[in-house]
């Protein structure tokens, strides 16, 4: 049999470990903090989020404003950014579900010397993994290629909007096409220009490199040997 005193020691231990699991989710489940935006000033120097989260911008201002990170992808554009917003309007800031822990900053480019911040990402969460795609070439021939334009598979990790497919003979660029990808396997055909046409027409073999262009993520690239 307990003493008194132990139990209420034991009862108080135990409510003491509640609170201290209660707060510790609580401060888990945070949501990232709110970008805000006022007339040509951000509200706070800066703004704090987990890693695979997505903050909120919210233009408070008058003026149009926007959140463009300094910073440069694998893809060689903006780590992260917004569409520009008018006043009232809200948006999510994309591509900073794929940042790690760190500190980046980043500036409107309407107001840049006025409006410029920071966002730190914490080591709480886990990042999304970056878009990715592989690319196979399917065309083998110059005729078919003049006919119907370079066929490549690409086979993409995830859903990925707006990937841009170049083919490029030599330093030249001889056709070119935009499309979004569903995950897994599909084929893409870069059509031909006019110009690019002409360059290939009369070969009797030809290099051809056709390079995806993955937001957020890394280029990829396909060697097509065409005869």
């Amino acid at each position: 049999m307990l003493r008194r005193g132990t139990a209420g020691r034991r009862f108080w231990v135990a409510v003491a470990v509640a609170v201290v699991g209660v707060m510790g989710y609580a401060a888990y489940a945070l949501a990232a903090d709110t970008i805000t935006a006022t007339d040509d000033f951000y509200s706070a120097p800066t703004y704090t989020m987990n890693q695979g989260e997505r903050p909120t911008f919210a233009n408070g201002g008058v003026n149009q404003h926007n959140v463009t990170a300094q910073q440069n992808g694998p893809d060689k554009r903006v780590l992260f950014s917004t569409p520009t917003l008018n006043g009232g309007q809200t948006a999510s800031v994309d591509g900073t579900q794929y940042l790690t822990a760190g500190t980046y900053t980043f500036f409107c480019t309407i107001h840049p010397t006025t409006m410029q911040a920071t966002l730190v990402v914490t080591s709480s969460g886990t990042p999304q993994a970056r878009p990715s795609a592989t690319l196979t070439s399917k065309t083998k021939t110059i005729s078919k290629a003049l006919k119907k334009g370079i066929v490549v598979s690409a086979n993409a990790s995830t859903a990925i909007s707006g990937v841009a497919f170049t083919a490029k003979l030599g330093k030249a660029t001889i056709g070119k096409t935009t499309r979004s990808l569903a995950a897994g396997p599909q084929n893409v055909t870069v059509k031909l220009t006019k110009a690019g046409k002409s360059k290939l027409r009369g070969k009797s073999k030809a290099s051809v490199t056709i390079t995806a262009d993955i937001p957020f993520g890394s280029p990829a690239t396909a060697k097509s040997k065409l005869k």
